[in-house]
């Protein structure tokens, strides 16, 4: 696992040369790991959209990536369901147990016409665990509805496989480059 580090900068505006700089620096989207991939077609995207409902104890968690997935620049709106709309996805929770292999959170996907997909919250991992950590699955979950896979741990993504330590609660430069890549 890479070693974060972070710098403490005084509030005084960056030198020309460097706002230049930091400006032209893109982060190019990363691939995914070994036998997934990305595809708009497999994500809870509907007309632009997410149109969504939530029946989750998880509220504040549930509010944070909704927050955090309309970046500057993000395409995709993400919008609470009404009675003119088609559900597009459901936050609810589950009970999926405490063993090794069971999931914190997970993406369930119904690819039948007018399906709604979840975000389901092991009720049984999630309970007893700080709000980053909450925050940072129920982040990672709203990626995979928007399309995107897991990454390898050489790059620095909400996608990871695990929850990181500290957990990685908001879209990272590679988790936007590729959501910019499948919602130009």
């Amino acid at each position: 696992m890479a070693a974060i580090t972070s710098t403490v900068f005084l509030a005084l505006p960056p030198p020309p040369a460097f706002a230049q700089v930091s400006r032209a620096v893109a982060v190019a989207p990363a691939p995914c790991i070994s036998g997934e991939r990305e595809r708009s077609t497999e994500s809870a995207v509907d007309d632009g959209e997410i149109r969504w409902t939530s029946t989750t104890r998880y509220h504040r968690a549930r509010k944070h990536v909704l927050k955090v997935w309309q970046f500057t620049g993000s395409t995709v709106k993400l919008r609470p369901d009404s009675t003119t709309t088609v559900n597009d996805l459901e936050f609810r929770d589950y009970d999926g147990g405490r063993g090794d292999r069971a999931a914190v959170a997970q993406y369930v996907r119904d690819s039948g016409t007018a399906a709604t997909d979840f975000i389901q919250f092991n009720r049984d991992k999630m309970e007893g665990r700080g709000q980053e950590y909450q925050n940072a699955a129920a982040a990672h979950e709203l990626g995979h509805a928007l399309g995107l896979c897991h990454k390898s741990g050489r790059v620095l993504s909400l996608m990871w496989t695990d929850i990181a330590s500290p957990p990685i609660t908001t879209p990272q430069a590679v988790d936007k480059a590729n959501y910019r890549r499948m919602w130009k």
